[in-house]
């Protein structure tokens, strides 16, 4: 998980992030890592369309980002609502709605390409991809992260049709959704594999947030102006020294042990760098009509940007179950434990509200690992869930009494 020093190291020490983010953190004790992402998807809606470079194709600035963190407690919706707010005031037409359908989405991305659509509530579409209602707008979304031309007929035969795509979107969302409604293959290099991920705790504490508007104005200034250009030239490539910090890095990240659930990392987190490194290379100005190219300092932000979304991914990689069963079983445990520790039967069933021989099948199973055990109360069996160390202790017993030959 992301400490608020983490995402302070990999704030830029100067430009419209650093400025957002210094704005932002008046406004909300909201973890500074989800600030620094919703910066820069604000401040992607504004790069020019044809603004990009060569990697593995064409690459372009656009940027799907993800909060997580607990419901309720880390001011996720809040976060994003601080950058809506800037980009609204700035250039509205920029704000996309929520996509209701892939039709409807695409038809708002011919009236304006360029765009970032918010989704506070990211739980919500993916419990409704997971009912197959969104799965067409899930697998939509996906292809709109490559930036691609896209093409769909609609019911009455017309086509809809978008040459230049450059959708960004900003979400929020609980662990618990991510379980629940998101499978390994998301993870592993569909879906999911695309989003920058920000996984923080809330550190900051403020009884009384009454908000510092004093750069509102300026940030308003700064995003009108940018939202304004017509033209750039692509990127050419990267100087002597930016090509051997990603060299660097590309080498580690591509060798680096991962959990099994996040391999796809690998080859979608150098993607996402370049992505960010052409966003700070717009933020810092130095894209222009003529021949330009990256600079050390854009990647070495982006690299640290990236770091983050490797860092809290392998956080939320411990947390996400890579199965079904994986996932019911952890439910089982997470209601016995709100349920006391100890509990009978009838009492998880009705807590859960599932059939009963699922229930059954489940805490079988946990007694079997010894997770559980069975024990009276009140003159009734019921089951209690063994903590990690009882678990642990038990093990030690159980294999230090075998008679090794």
């Amino acid at each position: 998980m992301i400490t608020e020093a983490d995402a302070l190291s990999a704030v830029p020490p100067h430009g419209f992030i650093h400025d957002y983010v210094t704005h932002a953190v008046k406004q909300t004790t909201s973890p500074l890592a989800y600030h620094l992402l919703v910066g820069l998807g604000i401040l992607a809606a504004t790069c020019p369309i044809e603004y990009g470079m060569t990697y593995a194709g064409r690459l372009r600035a656009n940027i799907f980002g993800l909060l997580v963190g607990r419901s309720g407690e880390d001011q996720k919706s809040t976060a994003v609502s601080v950058g809506r707010e800037l980009l609204f005031a700035a250039a509205a037409p920029l704000i996309g709605d929520y996509p209701g359908s892939p039709e409807g989405l695409l038809e708002s991305l011919q009236r304006v390409p360029s765009q970032m659509v918010p989704i506070p509530e990211f739980g919500r579409f993916l419990s409704s991809a997971k009912s197959g209602y969104f799965e067409p707008t899930k697998a939509l979304l996906t292809d709109l992260w490559d930036a691609q031309a896209q093409q769909r007929a609609k019911a009455n035969g017309k086509v809809v049709r978008v040459d230049n795509p450059r959708l960004s979107v900003l979400a929020a969302c609980s662990v618990p959704y991510l379980e629940k409604y998101t499978t390994p293959e998301d993870w592993t290099g569909g879906f999911m594999g695309r989003w920058a991920v920000m996984f923080a705790h809330r550190e900051r504490i403020d009884p009384d947030p009454e908000g510092d508007m004093s750069g509102f104005s300026a940030l308003t200034d700064d995003l009108r102006e940018r939202a304004s250009v017509g033209e750039v030239a692509d990127c050419a490539g990267l100087t002597p020294d930016a090509k051997a910090l990603w060299r660097d890095w590309f080498t580690d990240i591509s060798r680096r042990q991962l959990p099994e659930t996040i391999t796809g990392i690998r080859a979608r987190a150098p993607t996402i760098a370049r992505k960010v490194a052409l966003i700070y290379a717009w933020d810092w100005r130095r894209a222009s009509n003529g021949v330009w190219l990256m600079r050390r300092e854009e990647i070495e932000y982006a690299i640290k940007f990236t770091e983050l979304h490797v860092k809290s991914l392998i956080s939320i990689s411990h947390a996400i179950a890579d199965s079904q069963d994986a996932r019911q079983r952890r439910e089982v445990i997470a209601a016995m434990a709100h349920l006391g520790g100890t509990c009978d039967l009838g009492h998880l069933v009705g807590y859960l509200k599932w059939k009963k021989r699922a229930v059954a099948e489940i805490v079988e199973s946990l007694l079997e690992e010894r997770r559980v055990e069975r024990t009276m109360r009140a003159g009734e069996m019921v089951f209690r869930l063994r903590s990690d160390a009882e678990v642990a202790e038990v093990e030690r017993a159980r294999w230090t009494s075998v008679p090794w030959e």
